[in-house]
């Protein structure tokens, strides 16, 4: 049974914080987002990592970064805070920063960025410890976890973990141990922990003894986003999980062409000769396309999907048994054209001015983006769509069968119009039907906006 109780309270909940957020736009319009994802980065500085890190500044305008903390795990067991790579890829966004600019005012100052840097657990003894009994108890990355948890702004804090959990682990501790009970269970109902696999033993010791805090294991990357994405399983002899369409995105020769060469220092950083970034998938779903998959993992996006899979942890979500469309890979590998399109557009900003570079059109739906109906009921499908640069736009209206709870497909006639589409609500009450806007553009590279409408059947 597919559960959406998370989304749910937070709609209520940013309904009732909407008018107290307020953030930069960029000089062309954006998705109708009424919020901006709070994340920390955690990293154990592997090779993939360093790849990352790159695309995560390129988005740094779609979040709100409250942390960089490095940290290790059971593949890069002392961490890397001594190789001064961060510090190395900040100077590169520097330098590209007044550019990026020209395109969304919201980058943040490279000063902010360092400002928010910790070194969290990188000690190779603690890698399977519980908190209590780990040698690093007090280290600068976790109290920043803490500070953030605790502070006053009621917008949810995202803790992505690239590398291992055991120095959120360790906050989680700290907070339950040194703080009162009225300010541990504010910052637990709070963190939103993604993990790329538990990577130590911090993620499993939080499910296990925090089951308030909600984490997401995700597993489905792994053939996608990884050395499995092309290069390495041609090379063992095996297929890779994409499909050919989109093997060509992770190849040597598109990351060459849009992001090493040409496109400013930042880009020249790449370490990869081809798209092996497994830990990207943990923000994919907090970039600002529309989707909003940042309210609830469960929903979908770039990021993949989660569902919940056990009764006794009740905030514990993963993609292990989940297929879309039958296929295990297809909820990660179904996005990467638009995730890979949309990053070869930020790879301009660095280098071209607004008139010379593409933006991501803007598609808004008439109407709320949760609705309840009536079994049997016609249901029209209403939005606008606009285009920064002036570009020819396609349409395309979509059921997102895997991710809601209809037994039923639906079918949308006029699927390709803004204002005539129609669908008939199924006669299942209870469940939910998700449908999906799509607005592509004819720009250099193609980029795609979304809205999602959730349909409650009642």
């Amino acid at each position: 049974m597919k559960q959406f109780n998370l989304r749910n309270r937070l709609s209520v909940w940013f309904l009732c914080v909407i008018g107290l957020l307020t953030f930069q736009s960029a000089p062309a319009a954006e998705p109708n987002r009424s919020h901006k994802p709070r994340v920390i980065a955690t990293t154990d500085g592997e090779v993939d990592d360093r790849s990352s890190m790159i695309r995560f500044l390129l988005y740094a305008c779609d979040f709100d970064i409250q942390g960089i903390v490095q940290v290790n795990s059971k593949y890069q067991k002392r961490g890397h805070s001594d190789k001064m790579w961060i510090e190395a890829q900040l100077e590169a966004y520097e330098q590209v920063l007044a550019n990026l600019r020209k395109h969304n005012p919201g980058y943040p100052d490279t000063e902010t960025l360092r400002s928010v840097m910790r070194v969290g657990n990188e000690t190779e003894a603690d890698l399977w410890i519980a908190p209590p009994d780990m040698k690093a108890k007090n280290t600068a990355g976790a109290q920043l976890i803490i500070d953030t948890l605790l502070d006053d702004d009621p917008r949810p804090v995202h803790v992505l973990s690239w590398g291992g959990a055991n120095t959120t682990a360790s906050a989680l501790w700290k907070l339950r141990t040194e703080y009162p009970k009225e300010k541990f269970d504010y910052a637990v109902s709070r963190i939103r922990i993604y993990c790329i696999w538990y990577q130590d033993g911090g993620g499993a010791w939080i499910q296990n003894n925090i089951p308030a805090a909600y984490i997401y294991e995700a597993y489905g990357w792994d053939n996608v986003w990884d050395y499995e994405s092309y290069d390495h399983a041609r090379k063992q002899g095996k297929m890779s999980a994409n499909p050919p369409a989109v093997q060509e995105y992770m190849k040597d020769a598109w990351l060459n062409e849009h992001v090493k060469n040409g496109h400013g220092p930042l880009g020249a950083m790449t370490p990869q000769k081809y798209i092996s970034e497994g830990d990207t998938p943990s923000f994919l779903n907090l970039v600002n396309n529309g989707l909003d998959a940042d309210l609830d993992y469960t929903l979908g996006g770039w990021g993949g999907r989660g569902a919940y899979d056990d009764p006794a942890l009740p905030n514990h979500i993963t993609d292990k048994k989940l297929t879309d469309d039958g296929n295990a890979n297809k909820m990660f590998w179904r996005w990467v054209p638009a995730a890979q399109n949309d990053f070869a557009a930020r790879m301009d900003w660095c280098v071209k001015d607004f008139e010379h570079a593409n933006h991501a059109p803007v598609a808004i739906v008439e109407g709320s983006l949760t609705r309840v109906v009536k079994p049997g009921e016609t249901l029209k499908l209403e939005a606008s769509a606009s285009d920064p640069d002036g570009d020819k736009l396609s349409h395309r209206w979509w059921q997102y069968a895997d991710a809601d709870s209809a037994v039923a497909e639906v079918e949308i006639t006029n699927a390709d119009s803004l204002d005539q589409a129609i669908f008939i609500a199924p006669n299942e009450p209870g469940k939910q039907v998700h449908i999906i806007l799509e607005v592509t553009d004819d720009g250099t590279p193609t980029l795609t906006g979304y809205q999602r409408i959730i349909f409650n059947i009642r």
